[in-house]
């Protein structure tokens, strides 16, 4: 599954600003969810929640930050490309710049799955990384994301 499939081109943000993981954690809630605060509220709870049981850092300067919330309809991702690396306490110890996020709804069984897997086999390919580190314009990262 190629990661255009499921990453859009609304859901892709370039040169974002954030200095801390709680930091990105909020611009995640708050894109996930525009106009909801509370739904937005919760994102960021449940976000947090997951990630005290472990970093959702898996190396190379990338995270994986990933909960299930009720109250949204279908599995939503979203990439953000940080301006500057944040601490994710990642096991390499590398500050992150690249976030793939995924919201899925708390009954989903298989979708979150099935897109996190997607996510390691692109991420596990050093050439398609470096490309999207130095892309420029979302289109430039949704051509590298429609690629096998």
């Amino acid at each position: 599954m190629k990661l255009s499939e499921f990453i859009y081109k609304k859901s892709i943000f370039l040169d974002v600003q954030a200095d801390s993981q709680k930091n990105v954690f909020k611009i995640l809630g708050n894109t996930f969810s525009k106009k909801n605060k509370t739904l937005s509220s919760l994102i960021i709870d449940k976000l947090n929640e997951r990630e005290r049981l472990g970093s959702t850092s898996v190396g190379n300067g990338i995270a994986i930050p990933h909960t299930k919330v009720d109250g949204i309809n279908e599995t939503q991702v979203i990439f953000l490309k940080l301006k500057n690396g944040v601490d994710f306490s990642a096991s390499d110890g590398r500050k992150i710049d690249l976030v793939f996020s995924i919201i899925a709804p708390e009954n989903s069984e298989s979708d979150h799955l099935l897109i996190l897997s997607s996510i390691s086999s692109f991420i596990r390919k050093k050439q398609k990384v470096d490309r999207l580190r130095g892309s420029t314009t979302i289109d430039e990262v949704l051509f590298i994301f429609s690629k096998i």
